[in-house]
């Protein structure tokens, strides 16, 4: 066995397994794609006019109401230069720092950083620009991307999608038709066929909640909705269906039973910075907002196959699938900091004198160990598949939140819980969706300013490789003489250790017994809070509901 299989066998969770490290590289934001729902967005304005105009066959004069020509022509044309543009100042992504040509470079970059894992993006409409029609030299560039990395002894982590999809299935009606479903599924499985033995990680989706969210109710993701709320419930509890799907799938493939296979959500939920009547309207606007963020949601789908999702001022979008409870053989957890709001819902700090990064999140690391603890309720393996500071400045700030962060998910570890790696977002700085280059998380720097094989390493990278090069084997070592089942732990369980990783944390910080109850959350699990409803409480005939 050469030397390069032997490293990725044992990081495998085999008889000598390793803690995972690594970093997540999403390819369209390094590299664009032409032919992606996201280059389609990039042209749009905040506002737009679409004017139809309809010729009648007696005169061919403009009418609203006719029928149209008796060959149903429409002339449709849309004013694309009204309002701001979607994307912060306009931006383009062109090629970015280009990863899809300077990959072995990046690859042995992120070597030398201690990874031993890359979380990596197969890109839908890299492959299948149009439907039916493969191209192949970008499977052939995949190819080698796979290779680079087992030279380097580097683990793939394969993520299906990430945001982005060809433009073409957005024609189609994209995740908001269950006819789709099918269509997703198909592109799951040539993907596995065609890649299934270059990774032991298989992410189906990236942040469902997000894509949901942002594409249909903040509308600065595609397809740009606003408060389209229904939608929005109907394309996640979709992505949830496809996920089960594509799982089912894929399983059934040469190779499949050998691989694993989970979903990556992105763990997030805001608190009021304070108490009392000044709140209340705060408190209100949280729930809100983490009911729709969809935790319980997928959640709850993960445990018992059962989709209920609160849609506002509508009945709730509830969906049970026959087949009960969907496989999913880990958890991806997504988390940079849980949200914090003034009684005027800005962004800010509860510790006074913290600031807040470039995406205005404060820096509270035992949010993370919060995060990974309500996602060990789904009782399978749990992986940090991104986190990260966006910080303009290189300075001791990143290095503050690195430590932090990883300190959290090595007591984690420590404590029990079966979390298996790390991933550190990014490597390079890139295009961060509608922010554009304006949030700066990459380990290495590089602007829209710069040529594309521009590097610069920030000073952060020696503390991330301090830590990389010492949690493989610390934590491997524990992950090897552990029992699978003793991850798993009640509500009871998970709310103690919890506690405790705070008020050390606190303590640490130098607080006080009354100061950390000032700063003691608005309830007891912040995560769920008004994120469930009266069905997650009301028994469902076969399944047993968590309470919160």
């Amino acid at each position: 066995m050469e030397k390069s299989e032997k490293a990725l066998d044992q990081l495998s969770q085999g008889s000598n397994p390793k803690f995972l490290c690594g970093v997540a590289v999403n390819v369209y934001q390094n590299s664009g794609d032409p032919n992606s729902n996201w280059a389609w967005f990039e042209n749009q304005k905040a506002a737009c006019a679409n004017i139809h105009l309809r010729f009648t066959q007696a005169d061919l004069g403009t009418t609203w109401g006719s029928p149209g020509t008796l060959d149903h022509t429409l002339l449709q044309t849309t004013y694309r230069e009204l309002g701001p543009s979607v994307i912060n100042k306009g931006y383009k992504i062109k090629e970015a720092s280009d990863f899809w040509n300077l990959y072995e470079d990046d690859i042995k970059k992120a070597a030398d950083l201690g990874c031993n894992s890359i979380r990596l993006s197969v890109e839908w409409s890299r492959l299948f620009p149009r439907r039916g029609q493969l191209d192949q030299s970008a499977v052939d560039r995949y190819n080698a991307m796979f290779d680079c990395m087992e030279k380097h002894g580097i683990e793939a982590a394969v993520t299906l999608h990430w945001f982005v999809h060809p433009r073409w299935f957005d024609k189609l009606g994209g995740f908001t038709k269950e006819a789709n479903i099918a269509v997703y599924v198909e592109w799951a499985e040539t993907a596995f066929k065609l890649f299934g033995k270059r990774a032991k990680l298989w992410a189906t989706f990236n942040e469902p909640g997000v894509a949901a969210m942002c594409g249909w109710i903040a509308g600065n993701h595609p397809p740009g909705k606003l408060l389209h709320f229904r939608s929005a419930g109907k394309v996640l509890m979709h992505m949830c269906r496809a996920h089960a799907a594509a799982y089912k799938a894929i399983r059934q493939l040469p190779g499949g039973r050998d691989v694993e296979i989970g979903l990556i959500h992105n763990v997030f939920w805001t608190e009021p910075k304070g108490h009392g009547w000044r709140y209340a309207h705060a408190r209100a606007m949280i729930r809100l907002s983490n009911r729709i963020w969809g935790n319980e949601s997928v959640m709850n789908y993960l445990k018992h196959g059962v989709f209920h999702h609160a849609v506002v001022c509508q009945k709730a979008i509830h969906y049970e699938d026959p087949d009960g409870k969907p496989g999913c053989d880990f958890f991806g957890v997504n988390h940079y900091a849980r949200g914090v709001v003034n009684w005027n819902l800005t962004p800010c700090n509860k510790f006074p004198g913290k600031g807040l990064t470039d995406m205005g999140y404060p820096c509270y690391p035992p949010s993370l160990y919060r995060a990974v603890s309500y996602a060990s309720s789904l009782g399978v393996p749990v992986y940090i598949t991104e986190n990260g500071m966006a910080s303009a400045e290189d300075n001791e700030d990143r290095t503050e939140w690195i430590n932090g962060n990883l300190a959290q998910a090595e007591a984690a570890v420590r404590d029990g819980y079966d979390l298996r790696g790390f991933m550190y977002w990014t490597l390079i700085d890139n295009f961060e969706w509608n922010f554009a280059w304006l949030l700066k998380f990459g380990i290495y720097e590089w602007d829209e300013t710069q040529a594309p094989d521009y590097r610069k390493l920030r000073k952060s990278a020696e503390v991330l490789k301090e830590w990389y090069k010492r949690l493989p084997e610390d934590l491997g070592a524990i992950i090897a003489k552990r029992d699978p089942k003793a991850g798993i732990k009640s509500a009871e369980e998970r709310a103690e250790l919890e506690l405790e990783a705070e008020n050390k944390f606190l303590r640490d910080e130098g607080w006080n017994d009354n100061q950390i109850k000032k700063l003691r959350s608005y309830c007891n699990n912040p995560v769920v809070e008004g994120a469930t409803s009266k069905w997650s409480h009301m028994p469902v005939p076969g399944i047993k509901v968590e309470a919160a």
